[in-house]
Formats: structure tokens, sequence, C-alpha cells
């Protein structure tokens, strides 16, 4: 898989949307920056973080992804990529309902999808150096590049959605003590029931990720 490399970017995530819009970049690639300025992230918030940390988006074909995986919770699924390549170099990494990468109670980093056209552009932050006061880091030393080059290694055996979301089951009771953002709207996650596409049933409303 071709990697793009850049000392700084405004966002990784518009970045390579953009290439691949104008043509000019063909999945599967994945792009990398030392620096981003104007991240994306949820609810079209902004990720901005210290030089070193994980800044970067992969695009794959769709057709590259597992037939049972449901695209509303492609986050899901490629979080819980990342999650995985961090624990097996030893990291307590959980992922929080629906995208965002956990230590313990404090965020340290998360994923957003889109899709344009036939492709799946994944961005994915990290704070591996340092990050915000309301923030954590991640409990392992990792380079960024080493840190892409084991994910991109763990997303090429293509797990299928029943294996990753088995795993995500297990841990979604660390999800209940916290709440997620839905439109502008803040629920609490205490009565969620985790369905098997990914999304929640919370009281009568069936709520899914578009993120």
């Amino acid at each position: 898989m071709r990697i793009y490399s850049f000392d700084t970017l405004p966002s990784t995530q518009k970045w390579l949307i953009g290439k691949i819009s104008e043509g000019r970049v063909e999945p599967p690639c994945a792009v990398i920056a030392q620096m981003q300025t104007d991240g994306v992230g949820s609810r079209e918030n902004s990720w901005i973080g210290s030089p070193g940390n994980f800044f970067s988006s992969v695009a794959l074909p769709e057709n590259a992804l597992p037939r049972d995986l449901p695209l509303a919770a492609a986050s899901i699924y490629f979080a819980c990529i990342m999650k995985k390549t961090l624990k097996n170099m030893g990291s307590e990494t959980w992922v929080k309902w629906p995208n965002d990468l956990y230590i313990q109670s404090r965020k340290i980093g998360g994923c957003i999808t889109a899709k344009k056209g036939k492709t799946v552009v994944a961005g994915i932050g990290v704070n591996i150096v340092d990050g915000p006061h309301e923030f954590g880091v991640l409990d392992i030393k990792i380079s960024a590049h080493e840190l892409l080059e084991a994910y991109l290694e763990n997303l090429k055996k293509t797990p299928s959605w029943k294996h990753i979301f088995s795993n995500f089951r297990l841990e979604f009771e660390n999800s209940k003590n916290f709440h997620t953002h839905f439109g502008r709207e803040t629920l609490d996650l205490r009565e969620a029931v985790l369905q098997n596409d990914g999304s929640l049933i919370i009281g009568k409303r069936r709520v899914v990720s578009l993120r």
C-alpha cells in the first residue's frame, strides 16, 4: 500500500478525500502527517494535536472490506482494529462506542469515516506524545510511522465484522459509564443495548453511528 507522508497538513482526511475526488491518488493508500492543524473530529469538531502524535487516514475500496461489515459501523470497525494493534503492543486501549479510543476514563484518540464513491476513507488520531489536559496519552512508546505500519498490516488481514464485533461486544459495558452525541443531543449510554450491526437501542430509539 502506498503511503504519502508530510511534515504538516491541515487535515489528513480532507487531503485524502480531495485527492481521491481529483483522481490523483487511488486506493488502497494512506497518508500520515507529523503535524495536523485542522483535523476532522466527531460532530465537525477539529482534532488538533502536538507534533509527533498520530495523524493518519487510510483509503480502501469498498469491495476490499469484509462482506458482512455494515457500512454504518465502519468507524467501529476501523477503531477496533487500531485498538487491537495497540493492545498487541501492550496498551490498555479500549473502544468507547462508537469511535473513540480510551485508556481508562480518558480519551486518547478516535476514528471518523467517510465514503467517496466506492472508496471508504478512515481518519484516525491518537495522542502518542501528549494531548490537551482533558485528554489522555497512549501508554506505550511508539512512533507514528511504526504505528501506521502495524495498523496497515492488521487491516490487510481483513478481519470479519463478526470477529471484530464479538470482541467489541465484550467491552461495550465500559461505554455505559459515558454518554455519546447524536446530532445535537447528548445521550446517556447506561441503558443502551448494543445491536449486531453496531447500532444502539436507547429507550424506543435506534441510534446508528454515522461518523
